[in-house]
């Protein structure tokens, strides 16, 4: 697996989650997060379509249905329900999906001999706990965050 799919497995679930909890959308994703601050133009591209065919996946619409709601100011929220969508059935999905791409990160670190097998188990115990419990716990004013049932 290479550096760049690496980070797009591991960066596209955990922006997902994120951008539920946002009502508005900016000009480079569903939400206000700029994590484009310092990418190329093509790198952009490929960040946002992989963005959109993710998220079409996850809620099994065409990329069409969320490119015309992300383009309209819609957060993903607001598009499962306006298509009938339940929340519950996008949070299953949403964490299937987390579990897998934590997997695969894990798998590719201890390949790389950064961490060991014991420690990838580990710690993939202690991110199934976090997600189990609703996210990664409360933000700096007492809130949920960006957890899971934050949004």
């Amino acid at each position: 697996m290479t550096k760049k799919s690496l980070m797009k497995t591991a960066l596209i679930p955990s922006i997902g989650l994120a951008l539920l909890t946002i009502s508005s959308a900016s000009a480079m994703s569903f939400g206000h997060m700029n994590i484009n601050a310092n990418a190329s133009p093509d790198e952009i591209a490929t960040r946002q379509s992989a963005m959109f065919q993710d998220h079409a996946n996850m809620l099994g619409l065409n990329v069409d249905d969320v490119k015309s709601a992300w383009a309209s100011g819609k957060d993903l929220k607001t598009l499962a329900r306006e298509k009938g969508i339940s929340l519950d059935t996008v949070k299953q999905k949403m964490d299937a999906t987390r579990l897998a791409n934590q997997k695969a990160m894990l798998s590719a670190l201890v390949t790389k001999g950064v961490i060991t097998q014991a420690q990838a188990d580990q710690r993939l115990a202690v991110m199934s706990t976090k997600t189990a419990k609703g996210g990664m716990g409360e933000g700096k004013h007492g809130g949920r965050g960006f957890g899971m049932m934050g949004w």
